[in-house]
């Protein structure tokens, strides 16, 4: 018996063979631009790229932005340290300053005394004696003797009561212990100024019941019955009293010397 074709197997490679003798046709000929399938890729595609590069730039852009950061982090941090260093340079530097203006006012001071000074700073004082003793930076070596006046750029200050090989020990003023025979410097009236109880202000008390003495009048040392040579500034008279009647007056004087913020003073010594 004789078997039929398939006619649709056959039809179908008709269909094939025509498909393909067409798109020769199409393909091998001479086009005017390209196809959709053709530019609908190229679009994709280019798209695509323009994609990576934004993300590629927007990366690197990202990286050189930290790395930027860090380096601004690192100089920032840099500079601070520098003008901390700057900063304590220039406070000390200020503090030199003081200190040198501080030293010269105590030489112009010394070069208008007849007694031999030597400068000496104020290394030591005991919070519970704050205003009684205070240790300085010369002793014995230098010339340094007991009982010694001492004074600052602004006025007297005690008298060195220890002497060691480079250090003595001051009586200021202000202690209850310390007493200067003193003398008014306009009326010229004589009494003994003392320290106590009513600091910041040292007691004058007079010799005489007529003492001309008025608030404001400078008091000087009297260079009588002392350690102390004559004409030192103690201080001013801040009020006048007399506390019973019949008895002599009492005045209260302001220091001169600023004893809270002592540094650096000058101490008598022997001559060599």
């Amino acid at each position: 018996m004789r078997r039929s074709l398939p006619y649709k197997s056959i039809a179908l490679c008709l269909a094939a063979v025509l498909l393909s003798v067409s798109l020769m046709n199409v393909t091998g000929r001479p086009r005017q631009g390209l196809s959709l399938w053709e530019q609908i890729w190229l679009a994709l595609v280019s798209r695509v790229s323009l994609a990576f590069g934004a993300a590629h730039s927007w990366g690197e852009s990202l990286v050189s932005g930290f790395s930027s950061k860090q380096k601004l982090f690192e100089e920032n941090k840099r500079l601070k340290q520098e003008l901390s260093v700057i900063a304590s340079l220039e406070a000390r530097i200020n503090e030199l300053e003081a200190e040198l203006d501080r030293l010269k006012k105590l030489l112009d001071f010394q070069e208008q005394t007849a007694e031999k000074y030597v400068a000496a700073r104020v290394t030591a004082r005991t919070p519970s004696k704050w205003f009684s003793t205070l240790v300085i930076s010369v002793g014995r070596r230098q010339g340094v003797y007991p009982n010694a006046p001492v004074i600052s750029r602004s006025g007297l200050v005690g008298r060195v009561i220890s002497v060691a090989d480079d250090w003595s020990v001051v009586l200021l003023l202000t202690d209850p212990e310390s007493s200067v025979g003193a003398v008014v410097a306009g009326s010229r009236d004589h009494g003994i100024v003392s320290g106590g109880s009513s600091r910041p202000f040292l007691t004058m008390q007079f010799f005489s019941r007529e003492a001309q003495v008025k608030p404001g009048d400078k008091v000087v040392t009297s260079g009588m019955g002392s350690f102390y040579p004559a004409g030192i500034l103690i201080g001013e008279v801040e009020s006048v009293s007399v506390p019973k009647p019949g008895l002599v007056k009492v005045a209260m004087v302001r220091p001169a010397t600023d004893f809270d913020h002592l540094e650096e003073v000058l101490v008598a010594v022997s001559p060599r």
